[in-house]
């Protein structure tokens, strides 16, 4: 389980180098670590991230929890907590996504997909999400799952 958890992780950390949207300009493929290395990494931008953009520090935060519990397990020292809260963050941060889309989407009167053809809707997502974004998701579940099951003891 803890080898699973560790390709979980380091899944996630690798979303944060591929673009998350497909697109046919190479440009305007998103990767978070162009965002990343455009921030001064100072107190003042931390504050104002927390103050104007909480969604981003927790986005960014989701990384640097993966990073760190995929160190800490390859050295023998899994953390649970850690696991939960990276997996579990970008966990809620989807269905945060989700649910802010679903809201714009009736002000603007846009059709919204029900849960009898989300099936339908899913396989049409590899369209225009890149690899990024899937190995970040698809980590994220991963990881938040081997949370909950734990990491039994290696002795």
């Amino acid at each position: 389980m803890r080898a699973i958890a560790i390709l979980a992780a380091l899944a996630m950390v690798g979303g944060l180098f591929f673009p998350w949207l497909k697109s046919s300009v190479p440009e305007l493929g998103i990767v978070p670590w162009e965002m990343v290395k455009l921030l001064e990494p100072d107190l003042k931008t931390v504050q104002d991230m927390a103050s104007h953009s909480p969604e981003l520090l927790a986005f960014l935060s989701t990384f640097a929890l993966a990073a760190l519990f995929a160190v800490l397990a390859m050295i023998g020292l899994p953390s649970r907590l850690l696991a939960f809260l990276a997996g579990g963050g970008a966990v809620a941060m989807v269905a945060y996504g989700v649910f802010q889309l679903q809201d714009q989407a009736r002000a603007m009167g846009l059709p919204i997909p029900s849960s009898d053809n989300i099936a339908e809707l899913l396989p049409r997502l590899t369209d225009f999400l890149g690899l990024g974004a899937m190995l970040w998701a698809g980590g994220a579940a991963v990881l938040f799952l081997t949370a909950l099951i734990g990491f039994p003891s290696r002795r």
